[in-house]
């Protein structure tokens, strides 16, 4: 099979699955939000000189979801699926739960694969936790596990992040101290990301610059509070677009996998902002995100300019 759909809640369990799958040299990276499908069709049709198989992998290809292609983009991607070039494997990826009701979900359900990656909890949490320090050779006791799940509250690509804050402190295999990752991981912190996090969905300039100052400080991965952010974006987006197809509360909570109080706190949010808003600061932050990613902007400066140009809606 060449085509794919991987869909995640985790960046780094959707990238994780994507490098088991791609030989890097022949990647070829689109944005579904910013190129055309027929312009990712041109690409994927392109006969390679040497022959050897390409990969082309599509981001944010939520037309599998909760956004919708134009009829004729859609026929267009449809007839490519049923009959793809035989050297050019096509991975969609989506953070977005998939609407299986749709056609172009059907087909390539039907000429592809789905894969859906599940982002772990409880007991499945603890082990993957408890298996990430294993593989960088530390000993860590059922304690100080507890203690990086809980002090992350549970997201796991913000435990991931943390992790590597370990790796850099101890550079060594050894058995790592409760005491010491607290100092490391600490619970103002991750309370700070997600403060930083409500004053910017709630346009609270002097706030927002508050604890960015702060994050700052303790040396805060700007990468990590980018991604937080664009997953409240990407679910205020997705109750407003399913909201719209007439689904009720309990129908949203359990495609987006959010509690009561994630639910109730996100749709309280989803007021405040326009639909093309939403998708507007989704396409920036990925822009932003390869920017920074490729040295072309400095960290910080990217997502200080990422805040400030908010103001201007």
């Amino acid at each position: 099979m060449n085509n794919y759909v991987i869909t995640s809640s985790s960046r780094i369990l959707l990238e994780k699955q994507i490098t088991k799958m791609v030989h890097q040299e022949n990647k070829i990276v689109y944005n579904a939000l910013t190129s055309s499908i027929e312009e990712i069709i041109n690409e994927a049709s392109y006969v390679s000189m040497f022959g050897e198989m390409k990969y082309l992998i599509v981001k944010n290809a939520d037309f599998f979801a909760t956004t919708k292609l134009k009829e004729k983009e859609e026929e267009l991607l449809i007839q490519y699926l049923e009959n793809p070039y035989p050297l050019c494997t096509i991975i969609f990826t989506t953070y977005e739960p998939l609407d299986n009701r749709k056609k172009i979900t059907k087909t390539i359900k039907e000429k592809g694969q789905i894969i859906a990656i599940p982002s772990p909890k409880g007991l499945e949490l603890y082990n993957q936790v408890a298996n990430l320090l294993i593989e960088k050779k530390y000993i860590a006791e059922k304690d100080t596990i507890n203690y990086i799940i809980n002090a992350c509250l549970g997201n796991y690509d913000l435990i991931y992040n943390e992790i590597e804050k370990i790796d850099l402190y101890y550079q060594k295999p050894t058995k790592i101290k409760l005491e010491t990752v607290k100092n490391i991981i600490s619970k103002t912190l991750v309370e700070n990301q997600f403060k930083f996090i409500d004053a910017v969905i709630q346009k609270d300039l002097k706030k927002v610059f508050q604890y960015l100052e702060d994050l700052t400080i303790l040396k805060t991965e700007p990468l990590s509070l980018m991604n937080l952010l664009a997953r409240e974006y990407r679910n205020m987006l997705c109750i407003k677009m399913l909201e719209e197809k007439k689904w009720n509360k309990k129908e949203i909570q359990k495609e987006l996998n959010l509690q009561d109080w994630q639910y109730d706190k996100t749709k309280k949010n989803c007021e405040k902002y326009h639909k093309d808003d939403l998708k507007d600061y989704l396409i920036r932050l990925e822009k932003l995100d390869v920017q920074m990613k490729s040295g072309k902007i400095d960290k910080f400066v990217g997502l200080q300019m990422f805040l400030l140009n908010l103001y201007e809606y």
